[in-house]
């Protein structure tokens, strides 16, 4: 009888221990904010600006009344990361670059609230977001095999809403991709060609030596087109298009330029007007290094070796004003920043200035036309 009663005890008492010990482990898994957000009571800011580009994360939002010394952390219960924050003119950003900012891929895993810092005063503000962008998500880059999944929630807690990070180790999806290259031009679309030499047959070749040997790197790689077709350029399953659908970190356009001149050589890395030309550079280095070639000799839009940057001049923005009003559609919102080639700006959304909204019929509609139109309200 001893035994039995001895026994029950000690299944109770296994019963009880593996019950608190596990509480506090589901405890510590969940968001436990709630010390945080109560001393922060009434505290809040705007966050008016939401974008992902590439790898990076950046946010823009007004300052509070309260002078001080300002910047963005990443906060639990256990630490705080501090972010680099700018502050200007009463307002607050990660970087004014589209390719600075947050580092998405250097996140450790677990669970943060997003929260701007007055280190002068030591007082912590929530960040309520205003834009039109909600609940998202990020797949980092595949590394051995491994990729992070990044969550951007909006959550409540006694009527106080707040921004949390969750990040966590994940396979990409089937329709998820690394890396998306364009094999320039393609079909009835030959690009630049000599006799029965074309530019698109170069492009596509290249391209899919290029997916190959980032394939055995590990990444996962798209194609916008695998045979010698003319895909559109707007619109679901398009050049600008597929880059989007495949939450694609990086994408690369494969051109090959021609001239008259034999002179005429050399490597062109292009990039957005928004964007700082340091990954430009590194490509641009890379490939004279590696591949044992020169940089061009072309001089126009040059910015540095090998690296180029062009924009709409003015005698472009007129003529596409003229081109709007002839066909009977109202002309976009043109400047002197805009990035001129569409592969670059309309890939990048807000970010890179991407204005092609469907207006005229005879480019069709990029399928962020949404955020586009957003940003030129």
């Amino acid at each position: 009888m001893k035994k039995i009663i001895f026994l029950i005890i000690l299944l109770v008492g296994l019963y009880f221990g593996y019950s608190f010990i596990k509480g506090k482990e589901d405890t510590s898994s969940k968001f436990v904010y709630e010390d945080i957000l109560t001393n922060i009571g009434n505290n809040n800011v705007d966050v008016n600006t939401f974008t992902i580009y590439g790898k990076y994360l950046n946010l823009k939002g007004n300052l509070p009344i309260e002078e001080g010394n300002y910047t963005l952390v990443l906060k639990n219960n256990d630490e705080e990361i501090t972010i680099k924050t700018d502050t200007i003119d009463n307002t607050f950003s990660t970087s004014k670059y589209i390719n600075q900012g947050i580092n998405l891929e250097k996140l450790k895993i677990g669970n943060y609230i997003i929260l701007l810092h007055n280190t002068k005063t030591d007082t912590y503000y929530n960040l309520i977001n205003k834009t039109d962008y909600h609940d998202n998500t990020y797949y980092t880059i595949t590394k051995n095999k491994s990729n992070n999944l990044i969550t951007f929630k909006e959550e409540e807690f006694n009527d106080i809403n707040y921004w949390i990070i969750n990040i966590k180790k994940d396979k990409l999806p089937d329709d998820v991709y690394d890396v998306v290259l364009d094999p320039g031009h393609g079909g009835i679309d030959t690009g630049a060609g000599n006799g029965k030499y074309h530019e698109s047959k170069f492009n596509l070749d290249y391209a899919k030596t290029l997916k190959e040997v980032l394939e055995e790197e590990g990444f996962k790689v798209k194609l916008t087109r695998s045979d010698d077709t003319n895909i559109d350029k707007y619109g679901a399953g398009s050049r600008t298009g597929i880059p989007y659908e495949v939450k694609a970190k990086l994408m690369l356009s494969i051109h090959l330029n021609s001239s008259n001149s034999k002179k005429e050589n050399g490597v062109e890395i292009y990039y957005a007007y928004e964007d700082n030309n340091d990954y430009a550079k590194v490509i641009a280095s890379n490939i004279v290094k590696y591949a044992n070639t020169k940089y061009s000799i072309n001089t126009q839009n040059k910015v540095d070796n090998g690296v180029y940057m062009r924009v709409y001049s003015k005698s472009d923005i007129n003529q596409l004003i003229k081109d709007a009003k002839k066909d009977g559609f109202e002309p976009y919102n043109f400047s002197d920043h805009e990035t001129y080639y569409y592969f670059i700006r309309e890939t990048g959304g807000i970010m890179t200035g991407a204005f092609t909204d469907g207006r005229n019929p005879k480019m069709g509609e990029n399928i962020c036309s949404e955020c586009i139109m957003n940003c030129h309200k």
